[in-house]
């Protein structure tokens, strides 16, 4: 069984038209099935953020992306957070600058005010056009990177965050090798 480890990239026409327009279309998406890519949250246990709501997502024109909520269940008021994945993604939210620090118990903002994605039920035909069958071909870790409070104290847990990262990037490449030594017996063969 192939396995391969999903690399997604953002949705590179929301990026472009976002920049100062307000989308038209909304970008229709679909949740892929848990039975083709896994979605994980790192186990982190004294990190004061907890990943709610997590999906998933393939653009039905390509790309893919995650969503979820992050809240606070810590006990202090959150000034920034910086998130990533296994691919070595990462995003970073400034969030006490326009909604103010999130108090104990609240969700973090979402970094955009527009909802630009579309999820649209996966049917047969989008199954097959997105190549979204069994067997599994991934698995991608969610992390929360670093978390800083307004007292100025952080967590951080980048040093994890790296490890992962490096622990997939090997893998991947461990993974292209067996792949191509593969193929280069399947051609060798007299």
């Amino acid at each position: 069984m192939k396995l391969n480890i999903i690399l997604l990239a953002v949705l590179v026409g929301a990026t472009s038209v976002c920049g100062q327009e307000t989308l038209q279309r909304k970008i229709p998406v679909v949740e892929i099935p848990r039975e083709v890519a896994l979605l994980a949250v790192a186990y982190q246990p004294n990190c004061p953020l907890q990943f709610e709501n997590t999906k998933f997502l393939r653009g039905v024109n390509g790309g893919g992306l995650t969503s979820y909520d992050l809240r606070n269940r810590g006990t202090k008021p959150i000034r920034s957070v910086a998130a990533g994945d296994s691919t070595g993604s990462r995003w970073t939210w400034g969030v006490s600058g326009k909604h103010g620090p999130v108090t104990p118990g609240q969700l973090i903002p979402p970094w955009s005010d527009e909802d630009w994605t579309e999820t649209v039920p996966l049917t047969d035909e989008l199954r097959q056009k997105l190549k979204l069958q069994p067997p599994m071909t991934g698995v991608l870790i969610l992390m929360v990177i670093r978390v800083e409070f307004t007292d100025g104290t952080f967590y951080d847990d980048e040093p994890e965050y790296l490890a992962v990262q490096s622990y997939f990037e090997a893998l991947q490449d461990k993974l292209w090798r067996l792949e191509l030594d593969k193929n280069r017996r399947r051609y060798d063969k007299p």
